[in-house]
């Protein structure tokens, strides 16, 4: 088949990937990301460079960074919520969560209480 260039058709559904094999923007920097900085606790994952420069707290939630966990694209998936963000390992970890708090976000309601910057994407 067409690879279609747009991405519209898999807006909302899980796909099965390989690792490297789509490309995430940072919501900070609006650049692809080759190696995540995964932020501890909350999960929101950033370009690593965007992550180490972000401080104390979380650009999307605010939630004090405890740590960040660097994760190489071309070795490790990323599954990120198109909601709120927050990412996860596994594609199954990501649905479970989602499916468990009503099937539109992994965290139900809480995505209300998070400031979205304007322009963000997730891939």
């Amino acid at each position: 088949g067409k690879a279609s260039s747009g991405g519209g058709g898999y807006l909302g559904k899980a796909l099965d990937r390989k690792p490297g094999s789509k490309v995430h923007m940072c919501a900070r920097c609006d650049s692809p990301v080759a190696i995540y900085g995964r932020l501890i606790p909350c999960h929101h994952a950033f370009s690593l460079q965007c992550a180490e420069e972000m401080g104390t707290t979380c650009y999307l939630c605010f939630q004090q960074i405890e740590g960040i966990e660097r994760v190489d694209a071309s070795k490790q998936p990323l599954y990120l919520c198109g909601v709120c963000g927050v990412s996860y390992k596994s594609k199954e970890e990501l649905l479970e969560r989602v499916q468990a708090n009503g099937g539109k976000c992994c965290r139900g309601g809480e995505e209300k209480k998070m400031m979205r910057p304007t322009g963000a994407k997730y891939a």
